[in-house]
């Protein structure tokens, strides 16, 4: 009757292990890992014989292991492991270095073996296999720096271990150790890490841009890609872990943790693939063995002790040098001292080459059997007091997170689903609010129906994320009002919305529902276009304007910004104007959670003209806009806008506006409220009205202004300067045929207004806007003013056109003097 041979049987005996396995474990409080293994040990050849460890198995366990270490390739924090590359280096020195010098002592002295043996079996000391590191996982471990360094230190222990298996077996083999051995292996390893982490990027994004997540055909591929990995690594003399664990990091920018795809990546892996490998390692071990001779108890013993003693040398000298807690250190050794793929790799190559005897092979089984118990003790013991430890210090979540996601078509709904997804914080209470508006006009049963087809398709894609969604279909003649009304019912702290691709020069790049939703809607505003999958973005560019530090949502902002550059494995590439000291330091405050360079520049030209020049398709670009009657709104951001859209039909951006709230416009900006009419500012103001020929060049138009209106030959030209430069870089569209440039300059005392006209009918172009303009509008402030007064100035101006009445009123102004009267009078 056993072992059992029947295909199906067999399947399902082990899937009913699988299954039962965590149930046991969570009664007997022990980690499912031991669990496994045990049950594997009880029911495998050596012991009750109810299985056979044959090709199937062996093929599941082979793909088991690939995979843990995939995932620990995968989940780890790149960023926090280039911060730490030195201690992850010092680490894996110290964990290969002191086991492979203890082994090699051990084995030539106490066990009697020859050097060659010596060295081989202190290798098996010094390699470890990260078979806990799915516990530390479970417990939110992943990205604490203890077990960042120890996957990084992981890598370097391995690989070095290996190394010496494989030159200790081809000297074994009688092959020459010159100087062509040991190149043949350097270029192997060079080359199989330069194509797996620079191939396979370059590979997944176009595959990922071309291919949607439906029906798991990126799982597939991501699956198929880490196999290939892993066979290469034959060709670098290396064993097939060390291309697994390259593939996860070559993937790990490219799977969001919250998204759909991870979310397969984990459960095939922690529900099916790893079971089965902790299951075929379970039944490498013969009892019958320990019951031998007295040597092979002594080596049996040697073994066992040499490689606890060892590795818990290397995790307490890496935890005294960087001050790290006892926990801390512990779940160091746990995760390190576990001996499972590399060792068996070793000696079982060993064993066939004669070099170990049957006493060493059931030494190392041994082995492999109290680590794994050990380490798994060890990691789920002490990661649950460092996970309390993690959960006292983090702050106490102080208001829900409620995020309304405005759904209207099929194709882009699932980008903004995952942008969400993204964007939520798990430590924090809340809910997703996918909502479709349906107008109520026609037949409103067959709307509403279409909207929830809409919404169901869309709770399929969450539920694959696990995270927790509510969808609405609300019914209004109006969908901005629609979407305000949800807003305020359920206290959205954001509304998600796409952006409305068709546009006019006279709404500022938004149509009527977005301008809409921008003046009445209470929550955070983020429009999105996303035109490619968002995990294939490389970079997230944010250009702060003027007085950006004193906007109220900063902080939600920069929280965003840090979820979105570890959600997709991005760079930041941050802009600010200078002088604002407070938002650089909380931006460089960053840099220890994602990857963030600051860039500091004296005026907002210098921003624009570094993001035009260097912005490309795989950028996503995030811009803090403010609503327009805020002090701090700046024209030069919606101006950018503009110039992003029409510079490339294919680049992505997100727009973020701060929530509506009561005196946002002065005590939360921390600025003092001015009334149009009765500001210091308009009173100081003075206007000026030059009528210009109609053929006049623009250069020469601009010259002709300042001259009419500044007498100093050298205040002319050096003002003229600055205007040129304006009307080249940073010219406002204030729409109906007038262009407004602007700068802070010396030589005047009080601020002032040309307005200088040809006329009704197409005059001059300007190289960064769309159209002709037959008027010309200057605003010269003193650079002695606070910037603020400047800005305060130059959003009232770019205001008043935004008024209709306004508006109709300049179509009948027939000269420069009526424009200023006009002006005067608004």
């Amino acid at each position: 009757m056993f072992p059992l041979q029947d295909p199906i049987l067999v399947f399902t005996v082990l899937m009913l292990i699988i299954l039962l396995a965590p149930l046991l474990a969570e009664r007997l409080k022990v980690p499912d890992l031991v669990l496994l293994l045990g049950i594997g040990a009880l029911l495998g050849p050596n012991v009750a014989g109810v299985l056979e460890r044959d090709n199937a198995i062996t093929l599941f366990g082979s793909v088991g292991l690939l995979y843990i270490m995939f995932l620990a390739g995968l989940e780890i924090d790149l960023h926090r492991f280039i911060r730490t590359r030195r201690r992850s280096i010092t680490f894996g020195l110290l964990t290969f270095s002191i086991p492979q010098l203890l082994g090699t002592l051990a084995g030539r002295y106490i066990l009697g073996f020859d050097w060659m043996a010596s060295v081989l079996l202190a290798s098996l000391f010094a390699s470890h296999t990260l078979l806990a590191y799915p516990v530390a996982s479970r417990f939110g471990l992943a990205r604490s720096e203890p077990v960042a360094i120890t996957v990084g230190g992981t890598i370097i222990t391995d690989t070095l271990a290996l190394l010496v298996l494989a030159v200790v077996a081809d000297m074994h083999r009688g092959m020459n150790s010159g100087t062509g051995f040991w190149l043949n292996i350097g270029f192997g390893i060079i080359g199989l890490i330069m194509v797996i982490c620079f191939g396979v990027p370059l590979l997944t994004r176009w595959f990922f841009k071309k291919v949607s997540e439906h029906g798991g055909t990126q799982f597939i591929f991501v699956l198929t890609v880490v196999c290939a990995c892993s066979y290469l690594s034959h060709y670098a003399k290396m064993e097939p872990i060390i291309g697994a664990f390259l593939a996860g990091a070559a993937f790990n920018r490219l799977i969001p943790e919250r998204s759909p795809l991870m979310n397969r990546v984990e459960f095939v892996g922690n529900n099916l693939f790893i079971p089965f490998f902790l299951i075929s390692v379970g039944m490498l071990v013969d009892f019958k063995s320990l019951s031998g001779s007295a040597y092979g108890w002594l080596v049996l013993s040697v073994m066992v002790s040499g490689v606890v003693i060892s590795k818990y040398l290397a995790a307490w000298i890496t935890g005294s040098l960087f001050k790290y807690s006892a926990d801390a250190m512990k779940i160091i050794f746990g995760l390190s001292v576990v001996q499972a793929a590399a060792t068996l790799a070793a000696v079982l190559v060993g064993y066939e080459l004669k070099i170990f005897d049957a006493t060493v092979l059931n030494g190392a089984i041994a082995m492999i059997l109290v680590t794994c118990l050990l380490g798994a003790w060890c990691v789920d013991h002490f990661g649950r007091k460092l996970a309390e430890q993690e959960s006292v210090r983090r702050e106490a979540p102080c208001a829900e997170q409620r995020m309304l996601v405005a759904l209207k078509k099929p194709e882009s709904s699932l980008g903004l689903l995952n942008l969400s997804f993204m964007l939520r914080k798990l430590s924090v209470p809340g809910m997703i609010y996918p909502l479709t508006v349906v107008n109520d006009i026609g037949d409103t049963d067959a709307a509403v129906a279409k909207g929830e087809k809409h919404l169901a398709h869309c709770l399929s894609q969450a539920a694959s994320v696990d995270i927790p969604v509510s969808p609405k279909v609300r019914v209004d003649i109006n969908p901005s009002d629609g979407l305000v009304h949800v807003a305020k019912e359920f206290r959205a702290s954001i509304l998600i919305i796409g952006w409305e691709k068709r546009v006019t020069l006279g709404t500022m790049l938004f149509g009527t529902m977005m301008e809409s939703l921008i003046a009445d809607c209470p929550s955070r505003l983020l429009f999105c276009r996303l035109l490619q999958p968002p995990n294939t973005f490389k970079r997230i560019i944010i250009p702060f304007g003027p007085l950006s530090s004193r906007r109220h949502d900063l902080s939600s902002l920069l929280d965003d910004l840090k979820s979105l550059s570890r959600q997709l494995g991005a760079d930041i590439k941050a802009f600010v104007i200078r002088g604002e000291d407070e938002l650089t330091a909380a931006l460089e405050g960053l840099a220890a959670a994602c990857p963030i360079s600051v860039d500091v520049a004296g005026a907002w030209r210098k921003i624009q003209d570094a993001i035009l020049q260097g912005l490309n398709e795989d950028d996503l670009l995030l811009l803090p806009c403010e609503r327009r009657d805020s002090p701090l709104w700046h024209p030069g951001i919606e101006n950018l806008q503009q110039l992003v859209v029409n510079r490339s039909i294919k680049q992505s951006f997100l727009m973020a506006y701060p929530s509506l709230q009561s005196g946002e416009n002065a005590e939360s900006a921390g600025i003092s409220s001015v009334d149009n009419t009765t500001s210091a500012t308009n009173r100081s103001l003075s206007y000026y009205g030059i009528n210009i020929p109609s053929d006049m060049r623009l250069e020469d138009a601009l010259e002709v202004m300042v001259k009419r209106v500044l007498e100093d030959s050298w205040l002319q030209k050096t003002i003229l300067q600055q205007i040129l430069a304006s009307a080249r870089s940073y010219p406002l569209s204030l729409g109906e045929g007038a262009a407004l440039l602007h700068c802070h300059c010396d030589g005047i005392s009080n601020p002032m207004l040309l307005v200088g006209t040809g006329g009704k009918g197409d005059k001059w172009q300007f190289n960064n806007l769309k159209g002709r303009y037959h008027t010309i509008m200057m605003l010269l402030s003193p650079k002695g003013d606070p910037q603020e007064i400047h800005l305060n100035t130059l959003a009232d101006l770019a205001r008043r056109f935004l008024d209709k009445d306004f508006i109709t009123q300049l179509e009948t102004a027939n000269s420069s003097e009526a424009i200023c009267e006009l002006m005067k009078r608004k």
